[in-house]
């Protein structure tokens, strides 16, 4: 690796710490699918927004949450790399950007959430089409090599095998399997796939570990599943903190959190009541993104001396959890410093710094937003702003071509994969279209 890449990686996140690197004993990766950010009641203390978001919600109180906080850093600027869960968990475990460009700005390459989940530039040549690619090295791997035990706890269906995000792991375990033979619709899956579960058999599974020296990544979909369980997403949020305290209560009394790194994040965010230039946009379906979609919460605990304004990508997980592993060699990144590229089947989303622009493909709609003086994005500037909009399609024309593939791997979607996409919250960002702007 470079010099020059070197130096622009320790720009990135600011992690080098004053003090040589203490290695933790433990790492444990907490993702809770589909939680916002404003919904974290810590960053509301934070920001002394007296615990009323922008749009004047009362936020979830999550005390639990707020513990972890208390003892670590709250990152500001933490943000998704994709607005699906197999995107944004690619990306996470690889350290690269999803993405789903073909060269050809107007037709992105077809994808679904079960292939070529923005990682087909990677794939190698016969069947390797996993979101996850053979061929890719990924951050469990990376712990293992470094002497973790490494053990996955998931309840989200979408990153069952053969999906590739078990690489790694010396044990994975996929919460609320059915019987063999036997399948199970959403209705039945997800009442045996909360909270409560993913904490019994990831708590099984320590009880039996190999060491005291370990990995533990747990995927949450509790609150991801707020409509379905009919209940407000602030209550489903307040529901999984209460079960959060009680692992967190266990886990201290085990003695499994002294000499621990506990990081909290999630995959993506959601879209509730956030309007945006009269733009209906659903759930957390993205094409475009807006912020409430791709803002997330990241708090490390304890605090790993890192600069916690700077922003932090979904992708730049892999390499912040090296560092706090002591692993010291650095990963090549996709974008530059400070810079978000979002691959969508029918936008083309980038930021760097405090601008933001969409480029809807097959069409010349272009929105550019200031999030620092607009951060509802509810004020177009690309009439305004033409010298923005110029500096920001060369980057993107650039970053489209270094990330093209015609290697789709994906294939047609069966009926049961499309009732359970749609009954998941997925279905219109691989299949349908959403609402037209008004």
């Amino acid at each position: 690796m470079s010099a020059g890449i070197a130096i622009t990686l320790f720009a990135l996140l600011h992690c080098a710490p004053a003090e040589p690197i203490v290695t933790p004993e433990r790492i444990i990766l907490i993702v809770v699918d589909t939680l916002r950010r404003d919904h974290v009641s810590a960053y509301a203390a934070a920001a002394a927004t007296k615990d009323v978001d922008p749009l004047g919600n009362a936020p979830a109180r999550t005390p639990n949450i707020d513990r972890l906080a208390a003892r670590g850093q709250i990152f500001n600027n933490a943000i998704s790399a994709y607005h699906s869960t197999t995107m944004s968990m690619a990306s996470l475990f690889t350290g690269r950007t999803p993405s789903i460009e073909s060269g050809e700005r107007d037709n992105p390459i077809d994808w679904n959430t079960f292939a070529a989940c923005g990682m087909s530039r990677f794939a190698g040549t016969g069947d390797d089409n996993a979101c996850v690619p053979n061929s890719m090295d990924t951050l469990a791997e990376d712990l293992q090599a470094a002497g973790y035990w490494t053990l996955g706890v998931v309840s989200n269906e979408l990153l069952y095998r053969p999906g590739g995000y078990d690489q790694g792991f010396d044990q994975w375990i996929e919460v609320g399997l059915p019987p063999p033979g036997e399948t199970l619709n959403i209705f039945k899956a997800s009442p045996i796939r909360t909270v409560r579960h993913v904490n019994k058999d990831a708590l099984l599974a320590l009880s039996n570990r190999p060491n005291d020296r370990f990995f533990l990544y747990l995927h949450y979909i509790d609150v991801h599943d707020w409509s379905l369980f009919r209940r407000s997403y602030k209550k489903a949020v307040q529901m999984f903190d209460k079960q959060l305290g009680n692992l967190l209560d266990q886990l201290e009394a085990d003695g499994l959190l002294e000499n621990t790194t506990v990081i909290l994040t999630s995959d993506h965010g959601e879209m509730l009541i956030d309007s945006h230039l009269n733009m209906k946009t659903l759930r957390h379906y993205g094409n475009p993104s807006f912020e409430p979609v791709l803002q997330i919460p990241l708090i490390v605990s304890p605090a790993i001396k890192a600069n916690t304004s700077a922003l932090v990508r979904t992708q730049d997980l892999r390499g912040m959890i090296r560092r706090i592993a002591g692993i010291r060699t650095e990963l090549e990144p996709d974008l530059e410093d400070g810079e978000l590229f979002v691959s969508e089947r029918l936008y083309q989303n980038y930021r760097k710094g405090r601008w933001k622009s969409l480029w809807q493909r097959n069409s010349d709609r272009r929105l550019l937003f200031d999030l620092v003086s607009d951060p509802g994005e509810n004020v177009d500037l690309a009439a305004r702003r033409s010298d923005i909009l110029e500096v920001h399609a060369k980057r993107i024309d650039e970053i489209s071509r270094a990330m093209a593939s015609d290697n789709t791997g994906a294939q047609d979607l069966s009926e049961q994969d499309l009732d359970r996409l749609r009954a998941l919250g997925y279905i219109d960002s691989v299949r349908a279209s959403p609402p037209a702007p008004n």
